[in-house]
């Protein structure tokens, strides 16, 4: 849509950094005119599809986004990696039998080996983390559950597909059966109305129903909890956030479909990109087809 002659005036630019060697000039490099380099998928038919329950919720959100952070690595900053794993370090060390002041002197032993950047922003997360901390051990404390691990791994088959993942907390209700505890630190929850079809709950949920946790007693899921201790608990205390068993569920069978579409999606060749709450502040912004900044340009 420009004038004519500042498209010509553009064209000879480009053929001057073509002339000199400058990578990306020339209009046969274009991503939008090449041809793909592989249209075939990335698991070949047959093979083994390994998903965790984290990956489905990410998957089942936008395509695009888990293929560019599982495959070039783009994800959270370190800042909220560091704070999300000192949270779950102080909740194994509460689970195990620690009081709040020796958390609180485990967190401070380390807090200096983090970078956060600042020393005032440093800070202000070390006072976010005790925070936290109390949130989490007043859930602790007023939790009526049989508390059977903590960070406990999982691997289980369904078909071609292999679940692998950790849990949290593994606990057991008074009707014996297994609940889920996932420790969520971030500034955003779902929404309550979409907690029964919660995509990583669900899969954890079915993990446990194929046998997950067959040693510790477990075979029957009793639900699946959220605790939010991050900013999106909104209150001085714990938010939970709670899954319904999978066989109290209308459509028991929900999560195994689900397992099964995110599978056969993560074996490609094809991963669409969706618009969802994450899209703010999503790492891979620039790259996405749905976003401003990511948005094709046509030539």
């Amino acid at each position: 849509q420009a004038p004519s002659a500042l498209r010509q005036a553009a064209a000879g630019q480009l053929s001057r950094l073509v002339a000199a060697g400058v990578r990306g000039a020339d209009p046969a490099q274009w991503y939008a005119l090449t041809e793909l380099s592989d249209t075939g998928p990335i698991v070949p038919p047959g093979e083994r599809v390994r998903l965790s329950p984290s990956q489905v919720e990410s998957f089942a959100r936008c395509g695009l986004r888990w293929l560019l952070e599982s495959a070039a690595g783009a994800g959270q900053t370190d800042v909220l990696r560091h704070l999300g794993t000192v949270i779950h370090a102080a909740a194994v060390l509460i689970s195990d039998g620690a009081a709040e002041r020796a958390v609180a002197q485990r967190i401070d032993d380390i807090w200096h080996h983090l970078d956060f950047g600042s020393a005032w922003y440093g800070s202000r997360q070390r006072e976010l983390a005790e925070r936290m901390v109390r949130k989490f051990l007043a859930w602790h404390e007023a939790n009526p559950r049989d508390l059977l691990a903590t960070e406990q791994a999982l691997r289980v088959r369904v078909g071609q597909v292999e679940i692998t993942g950790r849990v949290d907390r593994l606990e057991r209700d008074a009707q014996g059966r297994g609940v889920i505890v996932d420790l969520k630190t971030g500034g955003t929850a779902p929404r309550d109305e979409d907690l029964d079809r919660h995509p990583q709950l669900g899969v954890y949920q079915l993990a446990v129903l194929l046998g997950a946790f067959e040693e510790l007693g477990i075979t029957e899921p009793g639900g699946a909890e959220l605790v939010q201790v991050g900013k999106a608990g909104f209150t001085a205390r714990a938010r939970v956030q709670r899954q319904r068993p999978l066989s109290d569920d209308p459509a028991p069978g929900w999560a195994k479909d689900l397992v099964d579409a995110v599978a056969a999606g993560m074996a490609g060749p094809v991963f669409r990109a969706r618009v969802n709450a994450g899209c703010r502040t999503c790492p891979v912004a620039s790259c996405c087809p749905v976003h401003p900044d990511g948005a094709q340009l046509s030539p």
